[in-house]
């Protein structure tokens, strides 16, 4: 079996639907062992940063 490079990975996954997208991240995760994290945003609460 060929390795594909990254480029081909992502040409792979433009053509796929968010739901199919959806089961190959769920699938991944099942067949490594791993969970994939969200994304958190950093939050600024005001007054946190110490204003002069």
């Amino acid at each position: 079996m060929a390795k594909l490079t990254q480029e081909e990975l992502l040409a792979q996954f433009e053509d796929m639907t968010l739901l199919e997208l959806s089961g190959f991240v769920k699938a991944f995760e099942e067949k490594f062992e791993v969970e994939a994290a969200a994304p958190v945003a950093a939050v600024a609460v005001g007054g946190a940063a110490g204003g002069a």
